[in-house]
């Protein structure tokens, strides 16, 4: 498993040494992914254990009334009805920092088809000095209506109802907001309360015939601020 997966990230480790020499500086997480995607190559597995930011990609096929199957080879057959899907699973995320990132998918000819676009913010969510549950465990009214503008009313009540329960306790929070640059007043918002410092994000693709996609060898490129983070190529082929 890790001989197929370093395989694959060989030529992203490659490409990031290659960004990194060119810009001369990089963010704390771009660092990690390299050094991830480097070790995973050189068949250092004890780096999936690590607390490394990094992004894992999962390629998914669907056929004509068939459910959605792992592809392991990245090799995608046009049929009449064909799509496929990444999932892109990013690992030991920072609080309190928002990820701008995007999924892009890029034809043959090296030109962009079609890209999805999410920023996501790991929050750490604490009561503030001198704010404390009253006798019957209530929590000040100002400050419920604080957490339900900010997170609204379904999971404010969780995040409530654990902070009065355990006053000193920190509550996370990963917000993940899908966007579109056509759209600006566009937003789709999922939340997760007490999550684990991990998100996915995930992006479908359409190749049905119909759509008439050109045969050969495509990439899905993701981007972290808007600057080049990882690429997995994939193919499409006629089906024979």
């Amino acid at each position: 498993m890790i001989r197929r997966h370093s395989m694959r990230v060989a030529g992203a480790a490659l490409l990031l040494v290659t960004l990194l020499a060119v810009s001369g500086c990089e963010t704390d997480d771009r660092l990690e992914a390299l050094s991830f995607v480097e070790r995973l190559s050189a068949g250092d597995g004890a780096v999936l254990e690590a607390d490394l930011f990094h992004p894992e990609v999962s390629l998914y096929r669907r056929y004509t009334g068939s459910k959605w199957r792992l592809d392991k080879d990245h090799v995608f057959t046009i049929k009449d009805e064909s799509h496929v899907k990444a999932e892109v699973t990013f690992g030991n995320m920072r609080s309190d920092r928002t990820y701008s990132l995007h999924l892009v998918w890029i034809k043959p000819d090296g030109k962009e088809m079609y890209r999805r676009y999410a920023e996501v913010t790991r929050h750490s969510v604490r009561l503030p000095d001198g704010v404390l549950p009253d006798s019957t465990g209530t929590l000040p009214e100002y400050f419920t209506s604080t957490i339900e503008k900010r997170f609204g009313d379904e999971k404010s009540s969780d995040i409530v109802q654990r902070l009065a329960d355990d006053p000193d306790a920190t509550v996370t929070v990963n917000e993940v907001v899908y966007k579109k640059a056509v759209d600006l007043g566009y937003a789709k918002r999922n939340l997760k309360v007490d999550a684990k410092p991990r998100f996915r994000l995930s992006s479908r693709l359409n190749i049905s015939r119909e759509k008439e996609r050109e045969l050969g060898a495509y990439t899905l490129r993701i981007y972290l601020d808007r600057r080049l983070l990882h690429e997995t190529p994939f193919t499409l082929q006629e089906n024979t």
